[in-house]
């Protein structure tokens, strides 16, 4: 959910060659995921980005709170393990998993760009704790965007091998995205994105969520953006919302 139109491509941002940027931000959301009790996830990332010629190199490391049937773990979204936990609520809080990822523009034109991004959560979240899985997932996706004058349109589609934790087999799944982004002023850009991902546990639901989004460039160097998410299955979240703040040296 977290930096939807930040991760627009470097030439749909404005970026140059050779730059750091720094952000962080707070991401809260809340959903039942099929059972009684819902859970409840603050999450809360340092990222650093650096973008180089037509690379893209992220990394995202996250501060989490979960409150919570101890059947619902951690991860970039919730997961209801099919076996081990303990079902009573539980509130736990500490590192989350990192994300590393690496982005390459194939192709780009004064009207299209496609990336190509592969990534890699790490999981340094406790498994114990239900932070996290305890283990490494990989992705693969290509990202499309055709602009057409203050508006770009995007498209995106993937794949994710996930790690199975004890007790739980978790699928290899395909997700995609689609949406807009329409730049109302100058310094404002607003848009949406529905996302959807195919059911990680045999029998469960797919993910399907729209983001709304606004996106404020404050300075040349720093740009916020504030975002709402709703969920329309038992596997997606209920309703959450967040906002990122970036700066670029």
């Amino acid at each position: 959910m977290l930096g939807i139109a930040l991760a627009m491509p470097a030439s749909a941002q404005e970026g140059s060659s050779g730059t750091f940027s720094f952000g962080v931000g707070a991401d809260y959301s809340t959903g039942k995921y099929g059972r009684t009790d819902s859970t409840d996830v603050t999450y809360i990332p340092v990222m650093g980005r650096y973008e180089t010629d037509r690379w893209l190199f992220k990394l995202t490391v996250p501060y989490v709170s979960i409150s919570g049937p101890g059947t619902v773990v951690g991860g970039d979204r919730p997961i209801v393990l099919d076996g081990g936990g303990n079902a009573q609520r539980r509130t736990v809080s500490g590192l989350g998993d990192v994300v590393a990822s690496a982005g390459y523009t194939a192709y780009s034109s004064a009207a299209t760009t496609v990336d190509v991004t592969g990534k890699v959560k790490l999981a340094t979240a406790s498994e114990s704790e239900g932070l996290g899985t305890g283990k490494n997932d990989y992705s693969v996706q290509t990202d499309v965007y055709r602009r057409y004058g203050d508006f770009t349109a995007f498209v995106g589609l993937g794949y994710r091998w996930y790690g199975d934790p004890a007790g739980t087999d978790l699928q290899n799944v395909g997700f995609g995205s689609v949406g807009g982004t329409y730049k109302a002023a100058a310094s404002v850009s607003v848009g949406a994105a529905l996302d959807y991902r195919q059911p990680i546990i045999r029998g469960r639901d797919p993910i399907v969520e729209l983001s709304p989004f606004v996106s404020v460039k404050i300075t040349n160097a720093t740009k916020i953006q504030l975002y709402a998410v709703r969920g329309f299955t038992d596997a997606s979240v209920d309703w959450g919302g967040g906002v990122v703040l970036m700066h670029a040296f």
